[in-house]
């Protein structure tokens, strides 16, 4: 990442993290400690919030793959000069994976949501093979992590940048980070049928993803 947007990076996520500490009950898990070097941070997308909040998860300068943020003009200037993955169109989408890859490549780390889309909480929606072919580029860890807050503290607000209804998160935010999850597997695999690797790396963090969310509501603390 470059010198200026690594700084920008850095102001925006000291700004979020006390954001989070004033307004939000605001709770994190780690099940083990993070490898150094680049990785590839998942969750599940439930709320626009979850964009700026998972930034504050881990001390890597992000490049977050981000799609609807790209529409709106003051964001788009902010998100390309911190060096954020476009994901707004299909040609941008196509792109992806390669522009990822480089960044892991750079020894930089990259976070995407693998849904694509916002679910309603009551299930998740099925992983995109995008998170399995960035990896398949280019293999370094993935780290799984399950977002959730109470549906009570979940709701469309219009935002007048976007000028558009956008799914916020209030007052709680809980967040479970897993342990570093590698696929050597499908890596084999993938020489001869890479669908079948796709498929096999989705669901795997499908799982883990799920099992993350869970252990919050079970086990961890939950409000």
């Amino acid at each position: 990442m470059k010198p200026i947007s690594r700084i920008l990076h850095s102001i925006y996520r000291s700004v979020v993290k006390l954001s989070l500490q004033v307004n939000y009950d605001f709770q994190t898990w780690q099940e083990a400690d993070l490898p150094s070097g680049p990785k590839l941070f998942c969750s599940n997308h439930f709320s626009s919030s979850d964009v700026h909040f998972v930034t504050t998860l881990m001390k890597d300068p992000l490049h977050v793959v981000i799609g609807p943020g790209f529409g709106i003009p003051v964001v788009k200037r902010f998100l390309s000069m911190t060096e954020q993955i476009r994901a707004l169109t299909p040609d941008d989408r196509k792109k992806v994976v390669q522009v990822a890859a480089d960044y892991l490549k750079k020894g930089d780390s990259v976070y995407i949501f693998p849904e694509g889309k916002l679910n309603t909480q009551e299930k998740l929606v099925v992983f995109r093979p995008g998170i399995a072919r960035i990896y398949l580029a280019n293999p370094v860890p993935i780290i799984p992590i399950g977002l959730i807050a109470p549906r009570r503290r979940v709701r469309d607000k219009l935002s007048k940048a976007a000028g558009r209804n956008m799914t916020v998160v209030s007052k709680n935010y809980y967040a479970n980070i897993g342990k570093p999850m590698e696929f050597p597997m499908a890596l084999e695999i993938a020489k001869t049928d890479v669908n079948v690797a796709e498929k096999m790396i989705c669901d795997a963090l499908t799982f883990e993803v799920s099992r993350l969310i869970t252990e919050i509501k079970t086990e961890k603390f939950w409000s």
